[in-house]
């Protein structure tokens, strides 16, 4: 189960910037303005590219499932391709 995110009213990233920077590097911190809106997500580097390589692996696999679907459903078709209309297809770009 993942942590819930740390909150902080907006107004402290004027006096304790270096503390959320840190607790950043721990999970995200949520900023919030008055009212408990929130205004802001503080996220660390490492974290912010994790969910993106995240976000893209899961997009691939609902790609790959989707295509599985279509398939199966008559949506479209699997074309078999031979080694020569693999070369041909891709010209000199054939790794050896």
């Amino acid at each position: 189960m993942s942590r819930l995110p740390e909150i902080a009213p907006i107004s402290d990233m004027r006096v304790r910037q270096a503390e959320i920077v840190e607790k950043a590097r721990q999970g995200p911190v949520i900023l919030v303005e008055r009212g408990s809106k929130p205004a802001l997500v503080v996220l660390s580097p490492e974290l912010w590219n994790a969910l993106a390589d995240r976000l893209e692996f899961l997009e691939d696999a609902v790609a790959v499932y989707k295509k599985k679907w279509e398939i199966a459903t008559g949506q479209d078709e699997l074309i078999e391709l031979s080694p020569a209309m693999i070369e041909e297809w891709l010209g000199d770009g054939v790794p050896t």
